[in-house]
């Protein structure tokens, strides 16, 4: 693994929030010059630093509901778990799979239209499934904080 001095985080933490900025732009910030800005950005793309460029929606778009759904694993056999955490890597409806310490193994955020279309999702992914012992869910009544950025002045 490489080291990132201060202008690559700097670069870094300026492209979380706003991927769409040039190198002119990010020069505003950053105290180096544009082309030496867009060969750090290629770099960090080209070695995986960066492994995607997306749009944020917000939920203007339409009414979401948003679950947490706790997991607790029957078996931790390699593949009933490896399967069950393909699938839900494939469902659309998962937004974030973590595994995790605790009475739970797996904690899901999963996001869908209603009501009806989470207990289709988890009749589905869930209830039949023989590595899945049980599942608690927890509604969110409001979305208060939601980033996909890291943190990177704590990451030193």
């Amino acid at each position: 693994m490489r080291e990132w001095d201060a202008y690559d985080r700097k670069l870094l933490a300026l492209l979380q929030e706003d991927a769409l900025a040039t190198a002119e732009d990010l020069a505003r910030d950053v105290a180096l010059s544009p082309s030496a800005i867009a060969r750090r950005i290629r770099r960090m793309r080209e070695d995986g630093t960066i492994v995607a460029d997306r749009a944020v929606v917000s939920e203007r778009i339409g009414p979401f509901l948003s679950a947490m759904v706790d997991i607790q694993l029957d078996r931790h056999a390699l593949a009933p778990v490896g399967q069950l955490l393909s699938r839900l890597e494939a469902r659309p409806e998962v937004q974030v799979v973590l595994e995790v310490a605790g009475p739970f193994d797996l904690l899901l955020l999963v996001v869908v239209p209603d009501m009806d279309a989470f207990n289709a999702f988890a009749d589905s992914a869930l209830a039949d499934d023989p590595a899945v012992r049980r599942y608690e869910t927890r509604f969110v009544k409001k979305r208060r904080k939601f980033t996909t950025a890291w943190p990177l002045d704590l990451a030193k």
